[in-house]
């Protein structure tokens, strides 16, 4: 089996679940495995939800079934805190973590709250491991505990972007925020790389609306937000939101 037929078949056992009535769910998964899930959910007609712990989290949760609650998601929220004066990066915690032996699809969000202090969203399963077993991040002692605050409170960073497209079809906008060609947009597109709220895109003819969230793989998310305006030449001036 190759990734994608694996990933599937996991999805396939959490149907069956689902069709006995037990919770159902697989996760952590990236943005890539989120779009090939709910692709092949949409196709069977299964209700299902995306959690992450937190509203805009990139790495979640697939939940099958229309009854979705946050608490049946078994998701843990770490904080890991250290006192050292080194800045401490996204890849050290990821680093240290999986150095544990800890897989990939055991971690979702690592989010910077203060100087040297993160949230981890993690599998429940692993929450007791992490907070006996991680003694340091790098070269930095830190204490791991469990998160009591409000995680919906989160966040992601953004800016707001404007670009000239000459229509709202997804090779032009893409073509903008990429900085490349049509063809090149395209390209992008017959590769797999574009997402439109989780579903890869197939036709660069695919118009976008208000509120459509566009991912890129290796370019970045965006949220269109709208047309702001037109230019003297009749191209229209789209804004979006970018997440830094």
């Amino acid at each position: 089996m190759n990734e994608t037929q694996l990933l599937l078949s996991r999805l396939d056992d959490c149907i069956d679940d689902y069709y006995i009535g037990s919770d159902a769910f697989l996760g952590f998964l990236n943005e890539s495995e989120l779009a090939q899930c709910c692709g092949y959910l949409k196709n069977k007609y299964i209700d299902f939800a995306l959690y992450g712990g937190y509203p805009d989290a990139t790495r979640a949760f697939v939940f099958l079934g229309s009854d979705f609650e946050p608490t049946k998601v078994p998701i843990k929220v770490l904080l890991i805190s250290s006192n050292s004066p080194q800045t401490l990066t996204h890849r050290d915690y990821l680093g240290s973590l999986m150095g544990l032996g800890i897989k990939r699809d055991c971690i979702g969000e690592i989010l910077n709250i203060e100087n040297n202090k993160v949230v981890v969203f993690v599998k429940t399963e692993i929450s007791d491991y992490l907070k006996q077993e991680l003694k340091s991040v790098g070269r930095s002692s830190v204490t791991v505990t469990e998160y009591t605050g409000d995680t919906s409170r989160f966040e992601s960073k953004t800016e707001e972007l404007k670009f000239n497209v000459s229509s709202l079809r997804i090779d032009n906008v893409v073509s903008s925020i990429a900085c490349c060609s049509r063809s090149d947009a395209a390209l992008y597109i017959s590769s797999d790389k574009i997402f439109i709220n989780h579903l890869s895109v197939k036709k660069p003819s695919c118009n976008i609306t208000d509120g459509d969230v566009i991912s890129i793989r290796g370019k970045g998310k965006y949220i269109f937000k709208g047309i702001s305006g037109t230019t003297k030449k009749g191209n229209l001036i789209i804004s979006v939101l970018h997440y830094i």
